[in-house]
């Protein structure tokens, strides 16, 4: 990827092709008193040689090791990390550098923003989901029991440090995880962009560097005109609402669970089929976006257990008002509306329509 700065209110985010050496320049002149990596098994494996071999300042920090998976986005989790910090001796002037995906951003964004109050933190995320979704805008938090992202809060990076390179590390399963939010950022912001990922026939990180920098971009925008989702931001959960619904009961009863872009996916179909009943999306770019969905993306059984719970399921949503659940609709493939309501019957109907498609 060329070397790019995109500039948000707050922080840099930086585009590279050595993380490590940018991370040495941004810290040139800081005067922190203690350092610390927080990143889990499978990215000190895979990516932690790179970062290692490229940073002079990163051999010097305490690695904080934890194990791959959304499994430990939890409190426990972040009360070892914060008696760890302690034993340390970790100050209001420490660093956290949170090398990874979206657990690690999450988890350690808000690990940095409670501990004594609050100390820096930076992101350099290694999965395509964290370089064009999590990574970017300040939301940090934990789950509750299974529950998506129930406790956090609002904090942004010092700075983000994107190397696509570490892209090379992963399963094609984890990429279209990714894939799945840029998608999104098609569909609810921008036509261009969408119509430029559906013609590739294949995701090969070397060639759709530029579509990564055009989601990166989509999402920077939106978060600045929205910080604390308010308005615009809520576009960004198009395909959530049902999405984490999903992954949450994936999380509780599946082998194999639903990673987060694989549940997307299928959200981004249903709240699709609800955007044709209410926000009046065309019956034919309705068609155009499942069929390209199923292009990318398996066919999952959506078990009827689900379908019992998802009552349940929606009353812990964050998005929810009252009784009520504010759902994103596209009503034209690159433009959505916010705040919009349906029935928990509407809400079957659709998953009863990818459940008979697929």
């Amino acid at each position: 990827m060329k070397e790019a700065i995109l500039q948000t209110e707050h922080y840099p985010i930086m585009l590279c092709e050595s993380a490590g050496e940018k991370v040495d320049l941004f810290l040139e002149g800081k005067d922190y008193s203690s350092i610390f990596i927080l990143m889990d098994e499978n990215v000190m494996e895979n990516c932690w040689s790179i970062l290692h071999h490229e940073s002079e300042r990163l051999k010097e920090a305490e690695i904080l090791l934890i194990e791959a998976g959304e499994s430990q986005k939890n409190i426990e989790i972040a009360n070892q990390l914060w008696e760890t910090l302690n034993d340390y001796g970790a100050d209001r002037s420490s660093l956290i550098v949170n090398f990874g995906g979206g657990v690690s951003s999450d988890l350690g964004g808000f690990v940095a923003s409670t501990f004594k109050r609050g100390i820096d933190f930076i992101n350099i995320p290694t999965t395509l989901l964290s370089m064009v979704d999590a990574s970017i805008g300040g939301k940090t938090g934990i789950n509750l029991h299974s529950s998506k992202n129930q406790v956090g809060l609002f904090s942004e990076p010092r700075a983000l440090f994107i190397q696509t390179d570490f892209l090379k590390t992963l399963s094609d399963r984890q990429i279209l995880s990714g894939w799945a939010e840029m998608l999104k950022h098609g569909l609810i912001a921008d036509k261009q962009h969408w119509e430029s990922l559906i013609k590739l026939k294949n995701i090969d990180t070397d060639q759709i560097q530029g579509e990564i920098f055009n989601s990166i971009t989509i999402k920077k925008e939106i978060v600045a005109q929205d910080p604390t989702e308010q308005n615009i931001r809520k576009t960004l959960n198009f395909g959530h609402t049902l999405g984490h619904a999903l992954e949450t009961w994936s999380l509780k009863n599946d082998k194999d669970p639903l990673l987060h872009g694989e549940a997307i996916a299928i959200g981004m179909v249903v709240e699709s089929y609800l955007s044709v009943k209410i926000a009046q999306l065309s019956q034919e770019e309705f068609e155009q976006i499942y069929t390209q969905i199923f292009k990318f993306y398996k066919p999952y059984h959506i078990n009827d257990s689900f379908t019992e719970e998802l009552e349940k399921l929606l009353s812990q949503d964050k998005k929810k008002s009252g009784n009520k659940l504010n759902l994103t609709f596209v009503n034209t493939i690159g433009k959505s509306i916010i705040n919009q309501q349906c029935s928990l019957e509407d809400i079957k109907e659709s998953i009863k329509f990818y459940k008979e498609t697929i």
